[in-house]
């Protein structure tokens, strides 16, 4: 299944980060670091990528996204092994409840989405004071880096005797990961000022693809290995844990050498902290978002909220479902990923395709909201049991379908209505918006889960935040009219003007 948190995700960040309006510069002649050049990360042959930055995020990208798909090995194990400790605690004792630290076991992994998202919800702002207020951005991302890499080589330890821990490093991860993102995709603003509009175009086609290779190359590597030696959920887990450590460690040392240090994008206003600057700039973000674009902006980002909640939180409920109704594991959920993951690439051609046949990003994502919601209903309570795994590879393939639908759709959408001239600004915001509400499908499964509500319903509760999606976008004008209106003058000052085409 593919992650969008986280995903953040598989989109085309070509749209998300400027449409086509920043002014093309041409790119400074760069004469070649003799010390760069005969490094061991010197990857530019390979990377074919002149500027530092770009083969910076694309290293950083292939490193990023083997990370969501160790998740879904060491998932299959924590659950594992806090049902083993919940049956030792309990022994003979009938009465026993079969909960461990006060919760059931198929509630661990929506526990720990729920504190990792709050962890984002919260401090999330702070990190982007300092990428913006400080010089500190590339030190940041490297420690960021190095944090994440070393819990994700504790966690090859995962056992027994050490999985609450493991588990607890594993909501720590979530936020990092989150963290990371916001750090490396400030980058891409500056890029494409400095390359412009067709080379961004094929920089974004190149991170993009280079990323889902190693992303399909893990799983391929950790389900093959697995298979051939035999391997249970927890050594499945521990296996994958190693290959990522070797894999993303790498990347990311490419990426961070490649990434050059920045200055500051703008002054700290005098008597304010870091600690609330961030707040303070969403605060004012929205604010004029309110005051200024209340039938456009205002509706989308609200749309977003809720709709990227239910979708980032699908990984994480399918994969539990998975687990405790079909009893799959580690191998079995893996498979399954690999599946969705190939399906996304149908997924966002069937997008652009329906985009430019109703010339409406609006009219698309709400068909796509639309259907969602019906696949939903029709996906989860007919998986009853381990007697129908037959049909979650069906399933699968319309889960990544529908995943390679919305995402796309939704950062096009976003990049044609973003105010011109304020491109970092919206795409901080943006980023931020995706991930508020993360924490609540999980905290809302966990709930019902807790309470012996049927872990169906837990799944087809996401068709809620869709539905609240459904109703935001219906609320904005006509594709048209959205569009006109965001691109004349803009009315916090700035020129807006745009020939861009609506498609």
């Amino acid at each position: 299944m593919s992650n969008n948190d986280n995903n953040k995700k598989n989109i085309d960040m070509d749209a998300m980060f400027g449409g086509t309006v920043i002014t093309e510069i041409k790119a400074p002649e760069q004469e070649e670091d003799k010390n760069l050049a005969s490094s061991p990360f010197y990857c530019k042959k390979f990377a074919r990528l002149e500027l530092e930055d770009a083969r910076g995020f694309q290293y950083f990208l292939m490193g990023h996204f083997p990370v969501i798909m160790s998740n879904v090995f060491l998932s299959s194990a924590l659950i594992m092994l806090s049902y083993i400790s919940a049956m030792e605690k309990c022994g003979d004792d009938t009465s026993c409840d079969g909960k461990i630290y006060g919760f059931k076991p198929s509630s661990l992994i929506t526990i720990i989405a729920t504190i990792s998202g709050i962890l984002s919800a919260f401090i999330l702002p702070i990190f982007g004071a300092i990428i913006d207020f400080t010089n500190h951005r590339k030190v940041v991302g490297v420690s960021l880096a190095v944090l994440l890499t070393s819990i994700q080589a504790i966690q090859i330890m995962t056992n027994k005797q050490t999985w609450f821990p493991m588990a607890i490093l594993q909501a720590i991860n979530g936020f990092l990961f989150q963290a990371l993102e916001l750090t490396a995709f400030s980058y891409l603003p500056e890029i494409k000022r400095i390359v412009g509009e067709s080379t961004m175009t094929a920089y974004t086609s190149r991170f993009y693809s280079f990323a889902f290779s190693t992303q399909s190359l893990y799983l391929m590597l950790v389900i093959g290995i697995s298979s051939a030696l035999g391997r249970d959920s927890v050594e499945t887990a521990q296996l994958g844990q190693i290959i990522n450590v070797l894999m993303t460690g790498f990347f990311y040392v490419c990426g961070f050498y490649n990434f050059t240090p920045k200055q500051s994008s703008r002054d700290l206003p005098e008597g304010h902290s870091l600690l609330v600057a961030g707040f303070k700039q969403v605060f004012t973000t929205t604010k004029d978002m309110c005051n200024h674009y209340p039938t456009t902006l205002t509706w989308f980002f609200l749309a977003v909220l809720v709709a990227e909640a239910a979708a980032s939180a699908f990984t994480t409920v399918a994969v539990t479902f998975l687990i405790e109704v079909l009893k799959f594991n580690g191998t079995q959920c893996g498979l399954v990923s690999l599946v969705s993951l190939l399906s996304t690439i149908p997924g966002s051609l069937f997008a652009s395709f329906l985009m430019r046949k109703t010339s409406s990003p609006t009219l698309t994502m709400k068909i796509c909201l639309i259907v969602f919601m019906i696949v939903n209903f029709v996906t989860f309570p007919t998986l009853t049991g381990p007697e129908d795994d037959g049909l979650v590879w069906l399933y699968a393939v319309l889960w990544g379908f529908l995943l390679g639908w919305f995402y796309p759709t939704e950062v096009n959408i976003y990049a044609l209505l973003m105010p011109k001239g304020q491109e970092s600004t919206w795409a901080g915001f943006f980023l931020y918006c995706t991930q508020i509400l993360a924490w609540l499908p999980p905290l809302i499964f966990t709930i019902m889960n807790e309470n012996h509500i049927p872990l169906k319903f837990g799944g087809i509760h996401l068709n809620i935040y869709f539905f609240l999606a459904l109703i935001c976008y219906q609320m904005m004008p006509s594709w048209k009219e959205c569009y006109e209106t965001m691109n004349a003058e803009n009315k916090t000052g700035t020129n807006t003007n745009s020939d861009k085409e609506c498609v």
